[in-house]
C-alpha cells in the first residue's frame, strides 16, 4: 500500500433526532459511508471504487447545501489523521466534517486514475483530485486553526505535495500514451511532458521536506521517510527515462545535424542518467528494481556512444548550458470538477453571472451617481469663488473687521510683527556686523594660508633653514581651492552690499516699526482706515449681512465635503469590483441603492439649503464700492510693499550669515589640512 495515501478514518456521530429532512439525509448518507469497504479500493477494485464516488460527491452535495445555511443544531464529528489512525480529532464545525471527505475524495479519485487503464478516465481522476484539493485549500481557512493543527495530512505544504505528486503522474501517463509516435519532433514533444513530469515529482519532494521543517504536525518519521523514499524513486525513474530518450534521440540524429554536435549531447544524457541512478543507490540500500534493470543497459549504450564519437563523430562531450532545450508543456493537467458538480454548477454559474452582471451595472450606477455628486460640487465652488472675487468680498470682510478701531491688516500686521521679533534696525545693524566680523575673520585667515603657501614655494628659503618643501603639484591644489574661495567671497560681498543698499532706502520705515506701537503704526496708514470707517457706517447692515452669509456658505460647503467623504467611502467599503468572482442578490442591490440614493438626497438638500443669488444681491448693494477701493488701496499698498522689502532684506541677512559660517568651517580646514600636510613632509 501507498503510505502517501491512505484514507482518513471518522467515528460515529450522534445526530440529534430532528424533522429536518436535510439532516435526516445526511445521517443516511454518512453512516452509509462508514460502512462501506475502503479496503477494496486501496486493492483497485474500480467497481467499488465508482460506488465510494457516487456515495461521496452525493455526501458533500448535501454538505454544500449545509454551507450556506448552517443548521442550528450542534453536531460533534471526529475525525483520525491517516498517518495516525488510532488518534482522532473532535470539532462541531461543519466546514472540518467537509473538509475531511474532499480529502478522501481526492485519495479515492488517486487510486481510480492509478488503476485505470483508459487514459482518458485516467487523466479525469487525476484532474478531479487536482480539483479535491483546490477546493480543500479554499475551506481548511474556515476552521479553527488548532483542530487543522491536530492533522499532518491537512497541512497546506501537504496537499501541495499531493497535488504536485498527481500532476507528475497525469504528465507521464500522457508519456507513456505519446511515447511511441515517430518523427523527432514528436518524441522532443513527448520526452518534454516526461520533463515536466519530473518537475512536479521533484515539487513534491520539496513540499514534503517542508513539511518536516514547518512548525505544523509532521507526518511520523517511519512514514515520513517511506514517502520520501518513494517519491524519490518515482522522481529518478522519470529523469532516467528522460535522459535516455534524450541520449538516443540526439545518437540516431547525430549525421542529420552535425554543426549541433548531436552525439557529445547524447553522451552528456548518458552521463547524467548514470549519475542519477548512482545518486540513489547511495543513499537508499533498498535499489529499485526498474533501476537495476537500466544500470546496464545504460553502460553498455554509453560504450555503444563513446565508441561511436571516438572513430566517427569526435564531438567534444556536452557542458550543461549546451543541451537541447525542450518545449515547455505546462497547465495540461488542470483541475476539474466531477461530472456531478459540472451539471450542478451550469444552474448555478448561470446564477452567479447574473449577479455579476446586476453587480456590472450598480457599479455603472454608483459611478454615475458618484460623478454627479463631484460634478454639483465643483459647478457650486466655482460659481462662489466668481461671486467672491467679483465683488473682492475678502477685502470688504477685512473693511467689515477693521473699521470699529485703526486696526493694521492681517498681513501688515504678520510683516510688522515679524521685523519687531528680529528687532528692527538695530536688530539689523547687529546681524551686519557680525557678518563683517566674520568677513574679517575670513581675511585674516586667508592672508595666513596664503603665506604659509608663498613660503612653501620659495625654495631657497627652505634649502637654507633644512627643511623640506610641499610639491609643486601640492602646492598648485592649495592655491586653486584657495582662488575658489576668494570668488566665492567675492561675489557674495557684492550681494551682501546690494542688500545693505536696499535696506537704507527703507531705513526710516524700519525705525518707524521698531519705535512705535501698533496704534502708531496704523496711523501710517490713516487714510485707508478712515476709508474703511466710511464705508462700515454706509453699509453696515449690507456688510453684516455678507459676513453672515459667508460664514454660512463656508460651513456648509464644508459639511458638503464631509457629505461628499461620506459617500465616497461608503462606496468603497462595499469593494466592488467588475471582476469580483461573487455577485451580490438582487435584494443586496436594492439595499446598496437605496442607502446611495438616500446619502445623495442629504447631499442635494444641502445644496438646495444655501442661497448664492442672496449673496450676489447684498453684494450688488454695497454704496460707493468702486471709490472705496480706489482710495482704500492706496496708502495700504504702499506701506505693505516697503515692509515687503524689509523682510526680504532679513531673510537675505539670514542666508548670507549661513554662507559665511559655511565659508569660514571650509577655510579651518583648508588651513588645517595644508598644516598637517607640511608637517608630514617634514618628519
Amino acid at each position: 500500500m501507498n503510505f502517501g495515501f491512505r484514507f482518513k478514518q471518522a467515528k460515529p456521530t450522534k445526530f440529534p433526532q430532528s424533522n429536518n429532512q436535510t439532516l435526516l439525509t445526511i445521517d443516511d448518507c454518512r453512516k452509509r459511508l462508514l460502512n462501506f469497504q475502503q479496503q477494496d479500493c486501496l486493492k483497485g477494485n474500480l467497481e467499488a471504487c465508482s460506488q465510494l464516488e457516487k456515495q461521496l460527491l452525493e455526501y458533500l452535495t448535501l454538505l454544500d447545501e449545509i454551507l450556506k445555511q448552517p443548521l442550528q443544531e450542534e453536531i460533534t464529528f471526529s475525525w483520525n489523521d491517516s498517518y495516525e489512525p488510532n488518534k482522532f480529532t473532535q470539532s462541531n464545525q461543519w466546514h472540518y466534517e467537509y473538509a475531511c471527505q474532499l480529502y478522501n475524495l481526492g485519495i479515492l479519485y488517486y487510486h481510480q486514475a492509478q488503476n485505470e487503464q483508459q487514459i482518458k478516465i485516467s487523466l479525469n481522476k487525476t484532474r478531479n483530485m487536482l480539483w479535491s484539493y483546490q477546493r480543500l485549500q479554499e475551506v481548511l481557512p474556515f476552521i479553527n486553526s488548532k483542530i487543522v493543527q491536530q492533522h499532518s495530512d491537512l497541512s497546506v505544504v501537504h496537499i501541495y505535495m499531493l497535488n504536485s505528486y498527481a500532476q507528475a503522474f497525469g504528465y507521464k501517463k500522457l508519456y507513456d500514451h505519446f511515447k511511441t509516435q515517430k518523427g523527432n519532433q514528436e518524441q522532443l514533444d513527448s520526452l518534454s511532458l516526461l520533463q515536466e513530469a519530473n518537475k512536479q515529482y521533484d515539487s513534491a519532494i520539496r513540499y514534503l521536506i517542508q513539511s518536516k521543517q514547518c512548525n505544523k504536525k509532521q507526518i511520523p518519521p517511519i512514514i515520513y521517510n517511506q514517502l520520501l523514499e518513494k517519491l524519490t524513486n518515482d522522481s529518478t525513474i522519470s529523469e532516467v527515462i528522460l535522459y535516455i530518450g534524450l541520449g538516443k534521440l540526439m545518437s540516431e540524429t547525430a549525421k542529420e545535424f552535425p554543426k549541433e554536435q548531436r552525439m557529445g549531447k547524447a553522451i552528456a544524457y548518458i552521463n547524467k542518467a548514470e549519475s542519477a541512478i548512482a545518486t540513489i543507490f547511495k543513499k537508499y540500500k533498498q535499489k529499485n528494481e526498474f533501476l537495476v534493470t537500466q544500470q546496464p543497459q545504460i553502460a553498455i549504450l554509453k560504450k555503444e556512444y563513446v565508441y561511436l564519437n571516438d572513430k566517427v563523430n569526435k564531438n567534444p562531450i556536452a557542458k550543461e548550458y549546451e543541451l537541447l532545450p525542450l518545449p515547455l508543456k505546462q497547465d495540461l493537467i488542470k483541475p476539474k470538477a466531477p461530472d456531478v458538480y459540472d451539471q450542478n454548477y451550469e444552474q448555478k454559474q448561470k446564477q452567479e453571472d447574473e449577479k455579476r452582471l446586476g453587480v456590472i451595472k450598480l457599479i455603472e450606477e454608483i459611478n454615475s451617481k458618484k460623478l454627479q455628486a463631484n460634478q454639483k460640487l465643483v459647478e457650486f465652488q466655482n460659481t462662489y469663488t466668481t461671486i467672491f472675487n467679483k465683488y473682492n468680498l475678502q477685502f470688504m470682510l477685512d473693511a467689515f473687521q477693521n473699521a470699529e478701531s485703526l486696526k493694521l491688516t492681517p498681513s501688515i500686521q504678520e510683516k510688522v510683527n515679524f521685523i519687531k521679533e528680529r528687532g528692527g534696525w538695530k536688530g539689523y545693524q547687529q546681524q551686519i556686523n557680525k557678518i563683517h566680523q566674520l568677513q574679517q575673520d575670513q581675511g585674516r585667515q586667508l592672508i595666513k594660508i596664503k603665506n604659509m603657501i608663498e613660503q612653501q614655494s620659495q625654495n631657497e628659503g627652505n634649502a637654507e633653514q633644512g627643511k623640506k618643501q610641499l610639491s609643486q603639484q601640492q602646492i598648485e591644489v592649495f592655491k586653486r581651492v584657495l582662488d575658489d574661495v576668494q570668488k566665492r567671497l567675492l561675489e557674495a560681498s557684492y550681494i551682501n552690499k546690494n542688500n545693505e543698499d536696499q535696506v537704507q532706502k527703507v531705513r526710516d520705515q524700519l525705525l518707524f516699526v521698531e519705535q512705535n506701537n501698533n496704534q502708531m503704526i496704523s496711523s501710517k496708514i490713516q487714510t485707508s482706515l478712515q476709508e474703511s470707517q466710511k464705508f462700515y457706517r454706509q453699509n453696515i447692515q449690507n456688510l453684516r449681512t455678507l459676513s453672515l452669509s459667508i460664514e454660512i456658505i463656508s460651513n456648509k460647503l464644508e459639511l458638503i465635503k464631509q457629505q461628499l467623504a461620506s459617500l465616497e467611502k461608503y462606496i468603497d467599503d462595499l469593494r466592488l469590483d467588475k471582476s469580483m468572482n461573487t455577485g451580490l442578490d438582487q435584494f443586496l442591490q436594492q439595499q446598496v441603492m437605496k442607502i446611495i440614493n438616500q446619502k445623495i438626497n442629504d447631499y442635494n438638500a444641502i445644496f438646495q439649503s444655501i442661497n448664492l443669488t442672496q449673496l450676489e444681491e447684498a453684494s450688488n448693494q454695497l454704496t460707493q464700492h468702486t471709490t472705496f477701493m480706489d482710495i482704500a488701496n492706496q496708502d495700504e499698498a504702499e506701506f505693505e510693499n516697503s515692509l515687503l522689502t524689509i523682510t526680504e532684506a532679513f531673510q537675505n541677512l539670514d542666508y548670507g550669515q549661513q554662507f559665511y559660517e559655511s565659508i569660514s568651517l571650509q577655510i579651518t580646514q583648508i588651513a588645517s589640512a595644508l598644516q598637517e600636510l607640511i608637517n608630514s613632509v617634514n618628519k
